[in-house]
């Protein structure tokens, strides 16, 4: 599938979490604290709670807020204990994204 338009790039402003929709797949799109665009499935693959309702943005990762899982601009995902530690969970389908023309568009496969 070509690039599909999925929000204005000026709905997602940085540490923003929206919901888009693209045909019957729901995505999140967020902005990393680096001013990085990001879409994935909108739903954590833990609990299925929706990203774009529950997900905030900490630095360069979307957070669910449901526990706390935390996930990556290319979708891998973390759980981060009280200590620092990092233990590796399921991740989430990430999609590669652009800015165009003020548009936020991503690379959604058929």
């Amino acid at each position: 599938m070509p690039w599909v338009r999925l929000i204005d790039s000026e709905q997602v402003a940085p540490g923003a979490a929206v919901g888009a929709d693209v045909g019957d797949r729901e995505l999140v799109v967020w902005r990393s604290a680096s001013g990085r665009v990001c879409a994935m499935d909108a739903r954590c693959p833990h609990q299925w709670s929706y990203l774009a309702a529950e997900g905030v943005v900490d630095g360069d990762e979307l957070v669910c807020g449901a526990h706390f899982w935390r996930f990556d601009a290319e979708g891998k995902g973390t759980k981060q204990n009280l200590f620092g530690r990092r233990d590796e969970k399921a991740s989430i389908e990430a999609f590669a994204t652009r800015e165009l023309d003020g548009s936020v568009e991503a690379d959604i496969p058929e």
